[in-house]
């Protein structure tokens, strides 16, 4: 599990400057803003607490036109019970007992240092879910990567083949499609934070111990998917140059119109550079309808494609190997 620790020193000069620092609940919303999945995910109570079991469909029953005195159609459909484990992603924030007595308001920028390891945390947690691999480390999750690891029919190929290559992912996110669960009893979804006061911590360099303030957090998830076609990655795009950059003809074709509601509930997750590089095409673009921005009440503008908010992920890289069939 990974440890998220204030082990980098904070002078008492930054501290005070944090002392104004009161409302932890405002900055942890402006958090789900920035890391944008958080600010759109679905997560619902798990089936069985640490695991969550599913039915995915792979063949839909159907009934048939009767008549009068005719036998009752059975219907009935096929498919799998699929388990998926509840991953726990943990960490405990520590803030020198020294540091907080020379403030004025300690409380305060405790709340401050804790925050700030939160972010962190929740950036490496959202970045496992893009890439984690449980094959290498059984705790972190079966991430999309690894299930959308080889080009078919639910990841589609752009023709890079370059050193900078990078993904667009398009999640549909509903209770019938894709989501995260996490324990009924856990807390929260998505987030359990316990204070466990001062305590007596190993000393970040190492030689001896000292006092700090603990908060414990925990983010329980599974992610759960209902439809194959619920998760589709666009990948091999060229981030860089002139060629085998993102063409809006293929995703619309064939990511687009392949989503389980051909993109209703979806939201569509690329990194920043290649975000930028849509966007600046928006606003330039007055010939065809495919690229549009909206000002979102509470949010300000956003970019659609082909009516598709496009949402930023930083973890989403640039240096993506290229996949093959």
């Amino acid at each position: 599990m990974s440890a998220v620790s204030a082990y980098q020193y904070m002078t008492l000069a930054e501290a005070n400057k944090r002392a104004g620092y009161d409302d932890a609940e405002a900055v942890l919303g402006e958090i789900a803003k920035a890391i944008d999945i958080l600010d759109v995910m679905l997560w619902k109570p798990s089936t069985h607490g640490t695991y969550n079991k599913q039915f995915q469909a792979s063949r839909l029953g159907t009934g048939a036109f009767a008549g009068a005195n005719s036998a009752i159609t059975k219907i009935s459909s096929t498919g799998d019970y699929i388990e998926e484990p509840v991953k726990l992603y943990e960490g405990e924030s520590q803030v020198d007992d020294r540091v907080l007595r020379g403030t004025s308001d300690p409380m305060s920028v405790r709340d401050s240092e804790d925050v700030m390891n939160l972010e962190g945390a929740f950036q490496d947690w959202a970045y496992n879910l893009f890439y984690g691999n449980e094959g290498s480390a059984p705790d972190n999750f079966r991430s999309f990567d690894r299930r959308r690891a080889d080009l078919g029919t639910y990841c589609i190929g752009n023709s890079g083949t370059g050193s900078d290559l990078t993904s667009a992912w398009t999640l549909e996110i509903s209770p019938s499609a894709l989501h995260l669960a996490y324990p009924a009893n856990s807390g929260t979804p998505g987030l359990t934070n316990k204070d466990n006061g001062k305590q007596r911590v190993d000393a970040p360099d190492g030689d001896g111990d000292m006092y700090a303030w603990c908060r414990m957090y925990e983010i329980w998830a599974a992610i759960v998917m209902r439809n194959e076609r619920s998760l589709i990655r666009f990948a091999n795009i060229e981030s860089a140059g002139s060629s085998n950059t993102f063409s809006i003809e293929t995703y619309v074709r064939y990511v687009k119109n392949r989503l389980q509601n051909s993109g209703r509930n979806a939201t569509c997750f690329m990194n920043r550079t290649l975000k930028g590089q849509l966007e600046a095409a928006a606003y330039g673009d007055v010939v065809n309808g495919s690229l549009t921005v909206k000002d979102i009440e509470g949010f300000g503008p956003l970019t659609f494609l082909a009516g598709i908010p496009i949402r930023m992920h930083e973890g989403i890289t640039d240096a993506e190997t290229a996949l093959t069939s």
